[in-house]
């Protein structure tokens, strides 16, 4: 059994009679520069992947005697204040404070040394069980009359158990006798033993013991002392095993708690080293209030709700995390259950060594402890070494810390934001960082929220109220540092007169405010969320707030490929349906070309979730077969039909009907005014957007646009069309400078698919190609695809969604596509490279080049004319703008 605040194993070291350590009392033990380099080797060595979130610098102190025999199998945990100097030569001492009994195994040797060359040895060890009562037995009477009169005031704010083992320190008690209570963890049973010593002691002083009567009379004298000079005698800062036992409640306020309280009381005691002092606090506050509410009054089942919920609460527990990871490991487990994906697997490997990077730089020793460890360099040596101390400069200065404690490592990493489409395996790779970490996983939906208090809580005063879904997944986990995924954070609620959920998570996923994050429910009691390893999914930003979107570092999760989607299927979603339809991999055969015709013919997504649910309309027709076939006759032993698990391409028709959807191809035969874009949409999937012009005659140069276009799509055509007007006598549609290019016609620009909305500046090039291309009668080659921005002067502009683009158009047979010089890094990096060897990509930074790129530099009208050796060529070009006109 261990604790969170202590590590699994620690470093063992002897303490010779006649010095003897308890827990939350100061020791010194000294050592040679030879052992004192051992021990703090071990130390180091110790926090590698053992120490977790918790104490950090412990070792385990063991009494021995003489030859250095160990004495029984108690000893005490001890956490490493510093090293001081001894005035003996070649020694120093290691300064220790007790923490906790702990209990050694029997396999441990008897013999325990420091020698030289040889580490101590670690051990684990176990601990005692916390008693759910406070001790009877009242050692303050016999402490009054032992010790000076200076001393009482403050005995009584000493807890039981560490006043017996400070009395028997103090007093001089034999060393084997204090050995023997080191082995004694029961506090009531310890005090009994100490009070049957200090009887004897006071008998052999000569001094009368006090009676009962005289017990209670000087406890109460010594309390009202106590609290006439609290402000003078204790100090302002008490040690924090002070603070925590006088919220333990005392046995005779203990029998006056109503018995539908004492399991609460009984709680608090075993979970009272793991409360923050605020909750502590609140909860003894609480208690003490409910006892004087009747239990029929509404507001005593609202209180009693309350502190549940505050002991229920994991103020510091958290799960131990190794800090040395496996990287190695982790990529194999990445690649093993997620196919694709790169950029979103190296970024999981980089959060994951800094991570361990950063942990293992918050085991160093801290500086009290560098201090000291300084004297045992040279003085001619030390010289650059000794670190700068700055606080006192700092207080001088007015400057404050406000922030969080350093108590525990914080990670102070980003916030992941996994952006991309449905069903691209966002929460999966979230469980993924989770499994790695050795942390607890929790999902919460932010789908629908449209409630403040559904963040930061209701609070207490109306029916019903909760905290908020951060808190109720504290509480669901058990610890401080789980990964909590927040998934669809772009469908969160935004501002209304139920408040702004968007605005109340900005507290909550800001390193430098949440580890003091306030919820309604709780009140003035804050919870830590900084431990909390934060990951979003989202499948849009346009509706998330600026300021959440500031906080979060987006990875783009874009979708698959055909070739990704057949291995997906092959290695994940065929196995687990044919599970799931109580078949084997024997009774369902399942051929690549029937895994391809369903993803090309029956989907049209970048996720995977429709090509699961086509696969399991398969295997259950397959099921379906397989238990007919095993059906018999009546009165006839022969099977109805020989079953067959091979699926083909002809049985795919049959069972999930006509394809749902056509392969993209361009257009056969090609004419004037017709050019292949590139469109994305939002659930990202890419493909070709086919445009299309056309003159009409017996007009007067107007622009029609049909295909549901949006306005930014209106305005981008608006100024494809100005520019080629303006270009119209360098690109030989018009022979003279005042002729107008759109005389007595009008131009119909149309994008198929009427009933789908389409929007954005990206069809640009393609725009200004196909009016090109209809003015001049020239045709574009349909295995060209097209896609970026233009601004009025003609210049290329960047544009998004270049992965999907791309992806889209290698399924439609594109074999060459023109890009803005801009994108040249997002194909790089993001293109797969199967799609890469098969495409030839043309980068172009204004339209003068992509229009060369498709007709050649001969497009221009003064090259045209010196190909020609000079003569005039307007009658060329004139019938050739006639013919396009026609």
């Amino acid at each position: 059994m261990t604790t969170p605040l202590l590590p699994s194993s620690i470093p063992l070291i002897p303490l010779q009679k006649p010095r003897l350590l308890y827990p939350h009392l100061p020791a010194s033990i000294p050592l040679s520069s030879t052992q004192l380099g051992l021990v703090l080797d071990a130390v180091s060595k110790n926090l590698g992947g053992k120490g977790g979130n918790g104490e950090r610098r412990v070792v385990g102190v063991v009494p021995v005697v003489d030859g250095d025999r160990r004495v029984g199998r108690w000893a005490c945990a001890a956490r490493i204040r510093g090293v001081g100097k001894s005035d003996e030569p070649d020694i120093y001492l290691l300064l220790v404070e007790g923490l906790c009994r702990i209990r050694l195994p029997r396999s441990l040797p008897p013999i325990l040394s420091l020698l030289p060359n040889i580490p101590p040895p670690t051990s684990p060890f176990s601990l005692p069980l916390t008693p759910l009562l406070a001790p009877t037995t009242d050692l303050l009477p016999y402490a009054t009359k032992l010790l000076p009169p200076t001393l009482h005031p403050r005995l009584s704010s000493i807890p039981q158990g560490l006043l017996a083992d400070l009395l028997v320190t103090v007093l001089g008690v034999e060393w084997e006798t204090r050995v023997e209570l080191l082995g004694l963890p029961d506090t009531e049973t310890r005090c009994q033993r100490v009070k049957e010593l200090l009887i004897e002691i006071m008998v052999a002083r000569g001094i009368t013991p006090p009676s009962d009567q005289e017990s209670t009379s000087e406890q109460e004298k010594t309390k009202t002392l106590d609290r006439a000079n609290s402000t003078a005698l204790i100090p302002r800062q008490r040690p924090p095993h002070l603070i925590s036992a006088r919220s333990t409640p005392s046995p005779k306020a203990l029998a006056s708690i109503p018995d539908d309280l004492r399991p609460m009381y009984a709680v608090l005691q075993a979970r009272e080293l793991t409360l923050s002092s605020s909750a502590k606090q609140t909860v003894m506050r609480e208690l003490t209030r409910l006892t004087k509410i009747p239990p029929q009054s509404a507001e005593y089942g609202v209180s009693k709700t309350y502190i549940e919920w505050l002991l229920a609460l994991p103020w510091n527990k958290v799960t131990e995390t190794p800090h040395e990871l496996d990287l190695a490991r982790a990529r194999k487990m990445l690649d093993e259950e997620h196919e694709g994906l790169e950029g979103v697997k190296k970024r999981v490997i980089e959060y994951l060594a800094v991570y361990s990077t950063t942990a293992q730089k918050s085991d160093d020793l801290d500086p009290e402890v560098e201090k000291n460890l300084l004297a045992l360099v040279p003085a001619s040596e030390r010289e650059g070494l000794i670190p700068e101390d700055r606080s006192v400069e700092r207080e001088e200065n007015g400057e404050s810390d406000d922030g969080p404690p350093d108590d525990v490592f914080r990670d102070k990493g980003p916030i992941l934001l996994l952006l991309g489409p449905p069903g691209v395996g966002k929460t999966s790779i979230a469980k993924s960082l989770a499994t790695s970490l050795g942390r607890k996983f929790h999902r919460i939906s932010l789908g629908g929220v449209r409630d403040e208090a559904e963040i930061r809580g209701h609070r207490r005063t109306y029916v019903g109220a909760l905290p908020g879904l951060l808190v109720q997944a504290m509480r669901k986990v058990g610890v401080a540092n789980p990964l909590i995924l927040l998934d669809e954070l772009d469908k969160v609620g935004h501002s209304s007169f139920h408040g702004d959920p968007s605005a109340a998570l900005l507290e909550a996923l800001d390193p430098a405010q949440n580890w003091n994050f306030h919820d309604h429910y709780l009140g003035d009691v804050p919870i830590d969320l900084s431990q909390v390893l934060f990951i979003a999914t989202a499948n849009s930003t346009e509706n998330m707030s600026w300021p959440l979107l500031d906080r979060c570092e987006v990875i783009n999760c874009s979708g698959y490929i055909t070739p990704e989607k057949l291995r997906i299927a092959r290695r994940f979603l065929l196995p687990k349906q044919i599970r799931e339809s109580g078949l084997n991999d024997s009774q369902v055969q399942v051929g690549d070309d029937v895994l391809e015709k369903v993803i090309t013919e029956y989907t049209r997504e970048a996720g995977v979730r429709t090509l699961e649910r086509q696969l399991g309309k398969l295997c259950r027709t397959k099921a379906v077969e397989f238990s007919a076939s095993r059906e018999k006759k009546d009165g006839e032993d022969a099977v109805t039909a020989v079953y067959e698990p091979l699926i083909d391409v002809g049985d795919v028709e049959k069972v999930l009907g006509i394809p749902k959807f056509t392969q993209d191809r361009p257009e056969g035969p090609v004419r004037p005014g017709v050019v292949n874009g590139l469109s994305y949409n939002g659930s990202g999937n890419g493909g070709v957007l086919l445009i299309e012009t056309l003159l009409v005659p017996g007009g007067h140069g107007k622009l029609v646009t049909t295909g549901r276009l949006g306005d930014v799509f209106r305005e981008s055509i608006e100024i494809c069309l100005t520019w080629v007007k303006s270009r119209s006598l360098n690109l030989g549609i018009t022979s003279s400078p005042t002729e107008h290019p759109l005389k007595d016609v009008d131009v119909h620009y149309h994008i198929p698919e009427g009933a789908v909305p389409k929007d954005g500046p990206s069809a640009g090039i393609a725009t200004v190609l196909a009016f090109v291309s209809l003015l001049t009668g020239r045709e574009v080659d349909s295995g060209l695809a097209v896609t970026g921005e233009m601004s009025l002067r003609g210049a290329v502009l960047r544009i998004g969604g270049v992965k999907e683009k791309v992806i889209g158009a290698h399924r439609a047979g594109i074999i060459k596509i023109i890009l803005p010089s801009a994108n040249r890094g997002d194909v790089k990096e993001d293109v797969p490279e199967q799609v890469k060897r098969d495409i030839t990509f043309v980068f172009v930074d204004n339209i003068e080049q992509a229009i060369e790129e498709v007709w050649g530099p001969n497009i221009w009208a003064n090259q045209t004319k010196d190909t020609n050796g000079g003569k005039d060529d307007s009658k060329r070009k004139k019938s050739t703008k006639v013919e396009a006109r026609l």
